[in-house]
């Protein structure tokens, strides 16, 4: 927990005044799932201890942003402890969106404009075999 104290403050300049772990019943994977915060700041701390995972959720993060996807900036990492600080954008979980939004008709749009920016992605999974 100190670690992502660290950050917060490297970060943001201040230390954090409140800290909640917002897990829940998402599981996360193992992963440490605590709200930072001050009265004018705040932030979602991830404490989890496979460095590789850590390294590729972090390099789709940059990447995906770069690209214009609405993806949570991160702010500072510690890899070697096994830890990143990245943006709160709420309380609301992906799967409780989509599951209150499942007509179609709202994330259709968002869908294909997102699937393009992904297309160096998808193009790896759509490669044919190498003949043999």
């Amino acid at each position: 927990m100190d670690v992502l104290k660290k950050l917060f403050e490297q970060h943001f300049h201040a230390p954090p005044e409140r800290i909640q772990p917002v897990q829940g019943d998402l599981g996360g994977s193992g992963r440490k799932i605590i709200r930072l915060a001050t009265e004018k700041d705040s932030a979602i701390g991830i404490l989890y201890g496979v460095r590789e995972e850590n390294v590729a959720f972090l390099e789709f993060s940059r990447h995906f942003r770069k690209h214009g996807l609405p993806v949570p900036e991160i702010y500072a990492e510690d890899l070697d402890r096994g830890a990143y600080l990245e943006e709160d954008l709420g309380d609301t979980t992906l799967f409780e969106f989509l599951s209150k939004n499942r007509d179609g008709a709202n994330i259709s749009a968002r869908r294909l404009r997102c699937t393009a920016k992904l297309s160096p992605f998808s193009r790896v999974s759509r490669s044919k075999p190498a003949a043999t």
